[in-house]
């Protein structure tokens, strides 16, 4: 069934809400490639900073590519930082004599500019270096395991911006064409000018990179947990405005069984959410699956998802049922003079529920910061 939904493609991403199997699926879906494709290059990317590629895989997972259980296989977890620096290290004089043609500021006033945490930033380098990566041939297809769906859309809102920001910048340059040709009758195009032609170019095959059904889907990862779905949800409606192919949905951790009522109602929901995209199910593994036999194994498993009847086949978020709640066990904040919460783990184990819940037992005004 996979092999039917993604051998023609040349790039598969994998997101979802955090802590849903996107990395376990997506190792897994790059040994599948490599098999079925041995005589092509597949390389294993990582964009997510947090990410746990060498735990799923179980070898050491660094920014150079290395072979992972298969001639063909080869896994890199991109450092976005690296990419910055070589970014910066190339194109830094250029956009300094930019900014200095456009504005009063200096060159080197750029940078706190160049240190700013942009969201979005660390996922638009990686997607730059997979587009070179295919570009240039160093592998024939390309599985990422992107960060979870958050940054993934700050990724597509970051190119927008990009885009725009560019043509500010085509601004500072042509007050500079416009006052060298007043001084010499003729203007010859220089490094800034070459700078922007580039970067215009690789904005725009990137994002055509992302929005070409032929070569690119975007496999959405969730399990069938209300919170999930809700996710998922927006989640799909965003990727369809920004015009992302959605290859499918992979409903992880399915109990087998008929019996487990509420599971098989949302995973209706999911199958109404998808709009005839295909819906596989994912079941639930005793065991963590790690290790490239554990994980083939997982993939033998993986079936594509059929309307159950007698279920209900709307995706009205409204009618999920929600778990019972359980009464909160935390102390009293007040009384223990606390000021402040750092609530921070794995994603997906439930930051945000303690996060939510800390603040109603407090009892007062607090700032509470997640950390991922």
């Amino acid at each position: 069934m996979l092999k039917n939904q993604y051998g023609t493609l040349r790039l598969a991403l994998f997101s979802g809400k955090g802590g849903v199997g996107k990395t376990t699926l997506s190792c897994g879906f790059a040994l599948h490639w490599a098999q079925q494709f041995p005589n092509e290059t597949i390389l294993l990317v990582s964009t997510d900073p947090a990410h746990s590629l060498g735990d799923v895989l179980q070898v050491t997972v660094e920014d150079t590519p290395h072979l992972a259980g298969l001639p063909n296989l080869q896994v890199r977890a991109l450092d976005a930082q690296v990419l910055l620096q070589a970014f910066k290290a190339r194109y830094g004089a250029v956009l300094e004599l930019l900014v200095e043609r456009g504005s009063f500021v200096q060159g080197e006033d750029l940078t706190p500019v160049w240190d700013l945490g942009w969201p979005g930033l660390d996922e638009l380098m990686g997607i730059l270096e997979i587009q070179r990566i295919l570009r240039e041939q160093d592998a024939d297809r390309v599985v990422v395991d992107m960060a979870p769906s958050g940054h993934t859309l700050n990724l597509f809102g970051l190119m927008d911006f990009l885009d725009q920001f560019l043509d500010a910048l085509n601004l500072f340059q042509e007050k500079h064409r416009t006052i060298s040709h007043s001084f010499t009758g003729r203007y010859t195009p220089d490094d800034v000018d070459a700078f922007l032609a580039e970067m215009k170019t690789d904005l725009a095959t990137g994002r055509q990179l992302l929005q070409d059904a032929e070569q690119t889907a975007c496999g959405v990862v969730a399990i069938a947990e209300p919170m999930s779905y809700l996710e998922t949800r927006r989640f799909l409606k965003s990727l369809n405005e920004l015009e992302i192919p959605v290859g499918g949905l992979f409903v992880n951790r399915l109990i087998p069984g008929a019996t487990v009522r509420e599971q098989q109602e949302l995973l209706g929901k999911f199958i109404a959410l998808a709009d005839a995209k295909p819906v596989f199910k994912v079941p639930f593994q005793r065991q963590e699956p790690v290790g490239s036999i554990a994980l083939d194994e997982l993939f033998t498993q993986i079936e594509q998802a059929k309307q159950e009847k007698g279920i209900s086949a709307s995706a009205d978020a409204e009618s999920i049922a929600f778990p019972t709640k359980l009464l909160p066990s935390f102390g009293d904040f007040v009384a223990e003079e606390r000021r402040l919460i750092l609530v921070g783990g794995k994603g997906g184990v439930g930051k945000t529920t303690v996060a939510a819940r800390s603040r109603g037992a407090w009892r007062s005004a607090i700032l509470i910061r997640r950390f991922g």
